[in-house]
């Protein structure tokens, strides 16, 4: 395996409902060839990411998609490359639609993962997966999501201000890996960026 990614940590943006605006459709039109080019940016959290790439920390993206279709991991590197170009095309993670991504990290990264990887996303249940096998969680709680109050853990809005966005993030990851330098596993997330 070619190793893209560095053994410092890393954070990773999901792409559907984080980068982008989900929208809850039918899923064969989102099946459809150039729907994943059709979505439109949450721009703060897109300027948020390339802020931190400026200040030198790892940053990547962690998502899903058809991988046999022919055609969704085109579209999505298509927005990708239109949208957020700072995130080269070797740090753009794809696993298969309905997988858990702690599953293919190993695979993917090359080394197990750390409290200090943090993986910003909109699926609480995504979220907690993440933290149960080690990592570190922020959830963007935009329109579309955030609506029940299930996700005590770190978060931010997409409405958000991307340079606060951005260093809230860098906070998390701050205190994220003073956590793996104590040998401690825990710590008292706050409950929003702006709480």
């Amino acid at each position: 395996m070619r190793r893209v990614f560095s053994e410092e940590p890393i954070i990773f943006f999901d792409q559907d409902g984080t980068l982008n605006k989900w929208r809850w459709i039918d899923i064969s039109v989102v099946k459809k060839e150039g729907y994943f080019k059709s979505v439109l940016p949450h721009e703060n959290v897109i300027d948020a990411s390339h802020i931190l790439k400026i200040w030198g920390i790892p940053v990547g993206t962690f998502g899903a998609a058809w991988l046999d279709d022919g055609h969704s991991v085109n579209d999505k590197n298509w927005w990708m490359d239109r949208y957020v170009p700072h995130i080269d095309l070797n740090k753009r993670i794809y696993v298969p639609c309905g997988s858990e991504k702690v599953e293919y990290f190993y695979e993917k990264v090359g080394r197990e993962i750390t409290k200090a990887d943090i993986l910003i996303d909109d699926n609480s249940d995504v979220l907690r997966s993440w933290e149960i096998n080690g990592g570190t969680g922020i959830k963007v709680r935009t329109a579309e999501n955030g609506r029940f109050g299930t996700w005590r853990g770190f978060s931010f809005r997409e409405t958000d201000d991307a340079g606060s966005i951005a260093s809230y993030i860098s906070y998390v990851r701050r205190i994220a890996a003073e956590s793996v330098d104590r040998g401690s596993t825990e710590y008292t997330p706050s409950e929003s960026l702006l709480a």
